[in-house]
């Protein structure tokens, strides 16, 4: 597995020394810059220009999305992950909608964070499952479930997006549904096509804005 440069921006210092030696110690990781506001965070990104972004939301002089956004603006070959304590959908689907490629709630015990990483970096998108329930809450549309199902979707396909709305991995699905790894990978590649997206938050928030899941 090759490595990643990361720079890190949190305002709190408790936090963002736990997050440090998490990246610091694991192999595939190389820790460039730290930051604690959008300022120093810009400045790094324009510096050092990483494979990842690791922000929060809230910080003094403004939001993390501004730095999200720089990703794009600059041009820069980088994924970012939000690591933060907000859970209301405004700053959820807004971090999204600029670029976001991932959404982990701080003190979120399910999630590892350093898994996470290499998770979005090989194509994943990990978010915490109660921000998943929230996007399937935010976009649910009622009267596409009395119609019934699209066409467009298995049974098997949709019992899948519910165990990726909860949160569980494409191994922990595969034990769940007793089927492969493979097979459910395949599923997902399948539903990505049907829905014309390229991410499992992408899937979720289509998903839930056609109505696909009660």
């Amino acid at each position: 597995m090759q490595t990643y440069t990361l720079i890190l921006v949190e305002d709190d210092a408790d936090v963002r020394d736990r997050l440090v030696q998490l990246v610091v110690q694991h192999e595939h990781f190389e820790l460039l810059a730290t930051a604690g506001n959008v300022a120093e965070g810009l400045a790094a990104l324009a510096k050092h220009r990483p494979d990842i972004l690791l922000t929060d939301l809230g910080l003094p002089d403004g939001s993390g999305i501004e730095i999200i956004k720089a990703i794009d603006e600059q041009h820069l070959d980088c994924e970012a992950m939000v690591i933060s304590g907000f859970q209301d959908e405004h700053r959820v689907f807004s971090a999204l909608e600029a670029g976001a490629k991932a959404y982990i709630l701080k003190h979120d015990k399910s999630q590892k964070i350093t898994d996470a990483i290499i998770n979005m970096m090989n194509g994943g998108a990990p978010i915490s499952p109660v921000i998943a329930r929230l996007m399937l809450r935010k976009f649910q549309v009622p009267a596409q479930n009395e119609r019934g199902l699209p066409e467009a979707l298995t049974r098997r396909q949709i019992d899948i997006l519910k165990l990726v709305s909860q949160g569980f991995s494409s191994q922990e699905i595969a034990e769940k549904l007793g089927i492969r790894y493979y097979t459910v990978t395949t599923h997902i590649k399948n539903i990505y096509n049907k829905l014309q997206v390229n991410s499992r938050t992408e899937a979720l928030y289509e998903a839930g804005r056609l109505g696909l899941l009660p």
